[in-house]
């Protein structure tokens, strides 16, 4: 009786041991699986915030700067708010000064009020909202230059801290061929450099965002 006893209570313990380590596997899978979820959903908001920083930063270097480049330098030196595009509905500027220093000028020589610390979102050059494919939330991003390097040391209106043609008009031949060529060589345009720091996030949940840092060159 005492051997049948014994046994019982071996196999109770036994039992015992193999369904805590089933439960184990189980509840580890789980945690697996719920972890693989969260981590797929952070990516795809983290891509979508990503997606709308990429696209903000494309109007800001290709189409909005390269505006102000060849409009407000070349037509008005002496007053640069006079054709600054700020008619642009999705989108909001700082002060035109401080964006005309920061264009034009080093650092040393920005407003008093220009800020170039590396948080775009600490008084930002431009901030723009743009609205997600599904319609139901917008992305705002910030952008802001930070740091300025000229290139024509001449100061502004003089010099325009970018050496490059700011008329805005194609320089390129036509595809005619060239019958000849001059004897000297001429001297490259030199571009000023700009570091831009840009940061996207949704509007209703800024802890989903991307931050870029971008070297432009103009």
């Amino acid at each position: 009786m005492n051997r049948i006893l014994n046994n019982n209570g071996i196999a109770l313990v036994t039992s015992l041991m193999l369904t805590l380590i089933s439960l184990t596997i189980v509840m580890y899978l789980l945690l697996m699986v719920t972890s693989g979820i969260k981590q797929s959903g952070a990516n795809k908001r983290y891509r979508t915030a990503l997606e709308a920083t990429f696209g903000a930063t494309d109007i800001v270097i290709k189409e909005l700067l390269p505006k102000i480049f060849t409009e407000t330098f070349s037509n008005n030196l002496t007053n640069p708010s006079a054709t600054y595009p700020t008619t642009l509905n999705f989108m909001s500027a700082n002060s035109d000064s401080c964006i005309m220093d920061k264009l034009t000028k080093q650092p040393s020589q920005w407003g008093v009020g220009c800020s170039n610390t590396s948080d775009p979102k600490v008084s930002a050059d431009f901030t723009l909202k743009l609205n997600s494919t599904s319609l139901t939330d917008s992305y705002t991003v910030y952008t802001k230059i930070v740091d300025t390097v000229c290139s024509d040391k001449r100061a502004y209106p003089a010099g325009k801290c970018t050496g490059s043609d700011l008329s805005g008009y194609e320089q390129l031949d036509g595809g005619q061929g060239t019958a000849a060529g001059s004897s000297g060589v001429s001297v490259q345009a030199m571009p000023a450099t700009y570091r831009i720091e840009i940061v996207g996030e949704k509007t209703s949940n800024p802890k989903e965002k991307s931050h870029l840092s971008i070297l432009y060159a103009y």
